[in-house]
């Protein structure tokens, strides 16, 4: 996949999340943002982009392209946090209730 290639992938998945999230299409100029798509590809790769996107449509309820590019940084910390977090609280859980259940 060419990195032009790439970028539009990454918009036309914003879009799809946007349009499937709001029930219509965001207003951008896909022309002016690709190069900050390329800048996040090139960052993090392009699944890892994939990923982030997704965790942002999740957490974000008025998502935006220029948000998502000007904090991709935050929110991997913040996925990245989520998933620790989430490991943490499942080995308490079982370290609970195997002490309870002696």
């Amino acid at each position: 996949m060419t990195d032009k290639q790439k970028r539009l992938a990454l918009l036309s998945r914003f879009d799809k999340h946007y349009t499937f999230k709001l029930g219509h299409k965001p207003r951008y100029n896909k022309w002016v943002e690709q190069w900050s798509a390329n800048a996040i590809i090139d960052s993090y790769g392009l699944e890892t982009c994939y990923e982030l996107l997704e965790y942002y449509f999740e957490v974000v309820s008025n998502p935006t392209w220029s948000h998502f590019a000007y904090t991709a940084d935050d929110i991997l910390e913040a996925k990245e946090q989520h998933i620790k977090d989430t490991k943490e609280r499942a080995e308490r859980r079982k370290k609970a209730k195997e002490w309870l259940s002696e």
